[in-house]
């Protein structure tokens, strides 16, 4: 039996695969219609490498395609003229994004990354008009398999999402360090999840780590009404605040993961350990 020819990626494939995300994507909100603006591409270890000297150049001619196309969608038509002639208070909704437009390259670790060289992950960044909502935003991925075929899936971020512009108030930082060096990050909003991340395991905080860290590793969560902060293991190799174990809140039955909801009080200073391979300095802030 002939082997199966492999289909080479290009960046004029990705960028095309990105402006139909773009489009398919579109969420229709109260006063607009959004687009999304965060697109993260995962290629197999062989396009990456043959890719990676042109990064910089396919997100340049990405985020201008991008804009080209929400020019485009915006731009009047006389269908759309039609529609509005004689009643004045009908108005058209732009199509607007939620923050810049954000591409960013990643190689693909999963055991099917060879079998789907190239997925495309597209969402929403966490902001938006302060009277627009949009309720429960969708999150897409498109897969490119080996052979040429494609096909798309899409997913909903956990909770009804209020879209509104954040406040500006840090409720914690993160202090880590993981293979690209230092960082710290500000926790704005009242729950978010860390781990490797996926095409299809959406994480607030992406840390550049070993296997051991799961895509989904934890999540962290700030009552609003007590301030105070819990912490849940998502993880197959576990988590710890200031080495005592976290109880595993994910459990396998039938074969499928089943989340029991079980969280632990996070002390306000703590030191997180996801499986022993990172530690993250976490640290509430006061508010006024």
């Amino acid at each position: 039996m002939p082997q199966q020819e492999t289909i080479q990626v290009t960046p004029a494939e990705i960028i095309q695969f990105i402006l139909e995300e773009m489009e398919a994507g579109i969420c229709p909100s109260y006063y607009s219609n959004l687009v999304p603006s965060v697109y993260e591409v995962y290629l197999y270890t062989e396009d990456f490498e043959r890719l990676r000297p042109l990064e910089q150049r396919m997100r340049d001619e990405a985020i201008n395609a991008l804009g080209e196309k929400l020019s485009t969608l915006n731009r009047p038509t006389r269908k759309r003229a039609r529609l509005t002639l004689g009643t004045p208070k009908t108005r058209m909704k732009r199509y607007e994004t939620l923050g810049d437009w954000l591409v960013s390259f990643h190689e693909n670790t999963d055991d099917d990354a060879q079998e789907n060289p190239l997925v495309i992950h597209s969402t929403f960044p966490v902001a938006a008009e302060p009277d627009d909502r949009a309720g429960t935003l969708t999150e897409r991925v498109i897969k490119r398999r080996s052979d040429g075929q494609t096909f798309a899936t899409s997913t909903q971020r956990s909770g009804n999402i209020d879209t509104r512009r954040g406040s500006g108030i840090v409720y914690a930082t993160l202090s880590y360090e993981d293979d690209t060096g230092a960082h710290v990050y500000q926790m704005t909003k009242d729950l978010i999840k860390l781990g490797r991340g996926a095409p299809d395991r959406w994480v607030d905080l992406k840390l550049n780590a070993k296997k051991d860290v799961s895509r989904e590793h934890v999540q962290i969560r700030r009552d609003s009404s007590s301030g105070q902060f819990f912490v849940k293991d998502l993880s197959r190799l576990g988590t710890t605040v200031d080495g005592k174990r976290v109880p595993p809140s994910i459990e396998q039955v039938s074969g499928e993961e089943v989340d029991k909801n079980i969280e632990a009080r996070l002390p306000n200073k703590a030191r997180i350990g996801l499986a022993g391979v990172l530690f993250i300095d976490f640290k509430a802030l006061k508010q006024r």
